[in-house]
């Protein structure tokens, strides 16, 4: 096992963690990700028309820990606490409440729901749930929301049997529902057949009924 083995599981479980505790959060119409660099400054406001805002971000290359960084990232995290923050792999994403003109509204703290606007610009980047989910490396039903496997996105479906562990991507979205397969990543028993295509609900509401991935 190479040393970047248990960082990375760290990482992971602690996202599992935050999308549990941020599964009532407003999903929103979608995310917004950030392409950051080391000079990159992030400015949000309280409404577009503001002109002075109300947070800044500041990156940085940071040489202590050999990857870019936020200048106080722990005092900013008293406000900040977005839907990924895995600086490390460059991931770095909030939900998005509204698209006005050149502006994101943007959900900045997961825990309580609240929103600063975000103007577009060539750091910015906008993706629908379906197509983020998409883009993951794997997604998994809540063990504390347990959801059968359907054959098209109806409750009414059959039903497909699996026993295995769930270790899924994503294939496409229809409205609640998302189709998923086996992603080629699994190591399933020969016992356990793979699955081709399969639906289960993503949502209910607000309500994340899925943990998703975005690295291994």
């Amino acid at each position: 096992m190479t040393d970047k083995k248990p960082k990375m599981l760290l990482a992971s479980l602690l996202l599992l963690l935050a999308t549990n505790l941020w599964s009532q959060t407003n999903l929103g119409i979608g995310l917004v990700s950030i392409n950051f660099d080391d000079k990159t400054i992030l400015h949000f406001y309280s409404n577009p028309d503001t002109g002075q805002p109300t947070r800044t971000l500041e990156f940085f290359d940071d040489k202590s820990i050999n990857s870019w960084n936020i200048r106080a990232l722990e005092q900013q995290k008293k406000w900040l606490k977005p839907e990924v923050l895995w600086l490390d792999y460059a991931s770095f994403v909030f939900r998005c409440l509204a698209v006005q003109d050149n502006w994101f509204k943007v959900i900045v703290n997961n825990e309580d729901g609240s929103a600063l606007w975000l103007k577009k610009n060539e750091e910015t980047t906008f993706r629908n749930w379906e197509t983020y989910l998409v883009e993951m490396f794997g997604v998994e039903r809540l063990d504390d929301h347990p959801q059968k496997i359907r054959t098209s996105p109806n409750d009414n479906s059959e039903e497909i049997k699996y026993q295995g562990r769930d270790c899924f991507q994503v294939k496409s979205m229809n409205g609640a529902w998302i189709e998923i397969f086996t992603a080629d990543s699994c190591d399933e028993p020969d016992t356990n057949p793979k699955i081709k295509s399969g639906w289960i609900k993503w949502r209910k509401g607000n309500q994340l009924l899925i943990d998703y991935f975005i690295t291994s």
